[in-house]
């Protein structure tokens, strides 16, 4: 991490991760127009660059997670309907450009996670918390309705009625309850927080990059609906059988050696 970044969120490339932080911790990392830009355009170079295999969202200050949109701006650039609607097209490259990156993302979270906070980590694949996390969703305190894509991953999540129960209250939850209802994956002590996410990263790292790649897709387009028969899907598992990874795969089980696999583009 380069916490010297004066950047807001800037990516960090290193070791096969690449590390979107959120790095403006004098106002709580509160999302302002410019990070939601910055936000998408780190989650389209994470797709393209070769050398990152695995994406962590997290913060340059553990203490805070996001305290949620810079609401001191909700009255210049989303002031009503007509204003909302570019600040939302950045919120939704952003967020659903999460949600669709072809590599795995982890959401590493601390502190406070609010409003469009918990709806990058929602947009994440896996949610790491410590137990200082608290979660919540706030729109119900502002006057506006959560965007409905959103609500939908929320959703599939938690259920329905835990879904409503997060927006009708718009109350954050700590970190216990949040790993009851599967808006986070685990909790982890603050201390350990960070080791305990990297030794993860690094444990996905051994395995075949088109592994993850393939679940993850055939995953988000069944919970999407796709049938169970989808030739596009099934064409995702037939490739897997002639591609370098497996081949590699047997080889390295058969030698007993751990085994190599070659990076995806």
């Amino acid at each position: 991490m380069n916490p010297t970044s004066p950047r807001p969120v800037y990516l960090h490339v290193h070791d096969g991760i690449g590390e979107i932080v959120l790095n403006r911790p004098e106002k709580r990392n509160a999302l302002h127009l410019e990070m939601w830009s910055q936000l998408a355009e780190a989650v389209v170079n994470c797709d393209e660059d070769a050398n990152v295999e695995i994406v962590l969202l997290r913060s340059s200050d553990l203490g805070v997670f996001c305290a949620g949109a810079d609401i001191s701006e909700f009255s210049t650039v989303r002031s009503d309907s007509a204003s909302n609607a570019r600040y939302k097209e950045w919120v939704q490259r952003a967020v659903m450009g999460l949600r669709d990156l072809t590599k795995p993302t982890i959401a590493m979270i601390s502190g406070p996670c609010v409003g469009g906070g918990t709806e990058l980590a929602v947009a994440c694949d896996i949610r790491f918390a410590s137990d200082t996390a608290r979660l919540g969703i706030t729109p119900a305190k502002l006057g506006f309705v959560y965007d409905v894509a959103e609500t939908r991953m929320l959703i599939d999540l938690v259920g329905p009625s835990r879904a409503k129960d997060i927006l009708f209250s718009a109350r954050l939850l700590d970190a216990e309850e949040a790993l009851r209802i599967g808006l986070v994956d685990r909790v982890i002590p603050v201390a350990q927080l960070e080791e305990e996410t990297y030794a993860y990263i690094r444990q996905l790292m051994q395995n075949a990059p088109n592994s993850l790649r393939g679940a993850k897709a055939i995953i988000n387009a069944l919970v999407a609906g796709a049938p169970t028969d989808d030739p596009s899907l099934q064409e995702i598992v037939r490739a897997s059988l002639d591609s370098p990874h497996y081949k590699e795969g047997v080889r390295a089980f058969i030698e007993k050696r751990r085994p190599h696999f070659p990076r995806l583009p």
